[in-house]
């Protein structure tokens, strides 16, 4: 006789709110900047380091770069991350890259520090799903153009340019301006 399962939960998984937010002004703010490993997802993230330098009162940034990006940030790593102040995570270009950077922003915020994923805009809809499935359904996402990986590092500084102010934005608690993915 067949088996047939449920594939409903037997038990509600509790959902975390996303409600972090940082002083984006104070002095020395240790920026943690995780590249999963993407092909120019450190290219993209020391872009937005470099900016991030300029805009943030004498910021202390970090990059952790993994070298599989269909991987989450290992718990070692993570400990490391766990320093940082802020969090930017990247790059959300394809499925299992998506899934990894939004992964890893939920589970930083989980240790109480504000993070964000950059992903790209063919990639938002994805990303909300591996949100809701983190458990963690509103962890900022901002929108980049698509591709970034393999554009050069000319038009990733670009794109980095264009996305820092929703990245510094979003950190200090601010939503998304009205059309921008989340």
């Amino acid at each position: 006789m067949p088996v047939i399962y449920d594939p409903a939960a037997s038990d509600p998984v509790d959902v975390v709110d996303y409600t972090l937010k940082a002083d984006v002004t104070q002095a020395g703010l240790r920026v943690g900047l995780v590249s999963n490993g993407f092909p120019d997802a450190g290219t993209l993230l020391s872009a937005v380091g470099r900016l991030l330098e300029e805009k943030l009162d004498r910021p202390v940034i970090r990059l952790f770069e993994r070298d599989d990006p269909t991987i989450t940030v290992s718990e070692e790593m993570l400990e490391d991350v766990r320093n940082s102040d802020i969090v930017v995570t990247a790059l959300g270009q394809c499925g299992s890259c998506t899934s990894s950077t939004v992964r890893d922003a939920a589970a930083i915020a989980k240790l109480g520090i504000p993070s964000v994923a950059l992903v790209s805009y063919k990639f938002l809809e994805l990303a909300q799903f591996i949100a809701d499935s983190a458990r963690m359904p509103d962890v900022p996402r901002v929108p980049l153009p698509h591709p970034v990986s393999g554009t050069g590092v000319e038009n990733i500084e670009r794109i980095a340019a264009g996305a820092v102010h929703e990245v510094i934005g979003v950190l200090a608690g601010q939503p998304l301006p009205v059309g921008v993915g989340h």
